[in-house]
């Protein structure tokens, strides 16, 4: 099918779209090869530079079997693999025969209308401060507590997993900048940053004519599973252990950035170190389902509240005005005093551990 977007849209639709959400399918000409493979991604650009992206490296010919533009692309991205788990054979790519592929589109069209409004109604009451009052929760309300309670002893453990693996593979590497195909230590330099907090200290008289007022918001959930559940208490405790220690290594690897000769050093890929980042990816395979997951829960309740701050026992959603500083309009109306309100950031070390397979 040949694809509807041919051109690159203009600044007002990326201004006005988001992204878009495209469905490809990895097939070999002629056309009637099908190699189940189908790939569900989003992009803000041509759907056809994307797919050019994309052929670079893959034997297989890509074409456009479907793209649809839309607000909430990446909730629709989230529900397709969230609800073809089964289907997954690697992050984004699905085992899928090309007839069952217009079903799948129209399914991602209905769902992204269905959340489309829930997110509509989600900005509304996020951009209105709440009342202050609490009521009782009504019976859908109740299931999407349960639903929420669910998920959340489902993510739990992963985040604590995740938090073990990616400690488990800095105290393997050691002191190195980089184990091929696995992890990778950048410096990051001395750098100088606004404080806002410093001009309202320093300059009070001055940042007062700056301020401008802005809706503070916190949602929370209540009475939910939590990192500090007892249901995962050795695992936290493991995970703590392995953390204190990985924290003395970045001490360490700090303390040595004065003298940057280790920065060229690289490590060995062990059979060890394979393993562990072999489980980081199973485990950060699933970030992306259980995080869309929670943001739709979340945005159906907020839809429920309205203008109320809390429902009894289930969440609290707080919005009030609050005044902040304008920085960029503090710093070109007082460039004398600004130049006083910068806070020096040290020189650090970021560790990256390699989101796919390379090796």
């Amino acid at each position: 099918m040949k694809c509807p977007w041919q051109r690159k849209p203009s600044r007002q639709d990326q201004r006005r779209l988001r992204t878009y959400t495209s469905y490809r399918s990895s097939t070999q000409l002629p056309p009637e090869r099908d190699f189940e493979r189908l790939k569900v991604g989003i992009t803000k650009d041509d759907v056809e530079e994307r797919i050019g992206g994309l052929q670079t490296g893959n034997p297989y010919r890509l074409r456009c079997e479907a793209s649809f533009e839309s607000p909430v692309a990446r909730h629709i991205e989230n529900w397709v693999h969230r609800t073809n788990a089964a289907r997954l054979v690697q992050p984004e790519w699905l085992r899928l025969v090309r007839s069952d592929i217009p079903h799948l589109v129209e399914a991602a069209r209905q769902e992204g209308e269905r959340f489309g409004h829930i997110a509509r109604a989600k900005a509304r009451w996020s951009q209105s401060t709440s009342n202050g009052e609490k009521r009782p929760p009504t019976d859908q309300e109740r299931q999407l507590h349960a639903a929420v309670q669910d998920l959340f002893s489902r993510s739990c453990p992963v985040k604590l997993r995740l938090r073990h693996a990616e400690a488990s593979i800095a105290l393997r590497a050691g002191l190195v900048s980089r184990i091929p195909g696995i992890l990778r230590i950048k410096l990051t330099a001395p750098s100088r940053r606004f404080s806002s907090k410093m001009a309202l200290h320093r300059f009070p008289d001055l940042a007062a004519g700056h301020m401008v007022e802005k809706i503070e918001r916190k949602f929370c959930w209540l009475n939910v599973p939590n990192l500090g559940s007892t249901a995962w208490r050795d695992l936290r405790l493991e995970v703590e252990g392995l953390e204190r220690h990985e924290r003395h290594v970045h001490e360490l690897t700090v303390a040595m950035l004065r003298s940057q000769a280790w920065l060229s050093d690289t490590g060995e890929r062990t059979d060890d170190l394979a393993r562990c980042h072999e489980n980081y990816l199973r485990l950060k395979e699933q970030e992306p389902g259980l995080k869309g997951e929670e943001e739709e829960l979340q945005a159906q309740m907020i839809q429920l509240m309205k203008t109320f701050e809390a429902i009894s026992g289930i969440c609290s959603f707080r919005r009030v005005l609050k005044a902040i500083l304008n920085n960029d309009s503090f710093q070109e109306a007082h460039p004398p005093e600004a130049a006083e309100c910068y806070e020096e950031r040290p020189a650090a070390i970021r560790r990256t551990i390699y989101p796919c397979r390379s090796y």
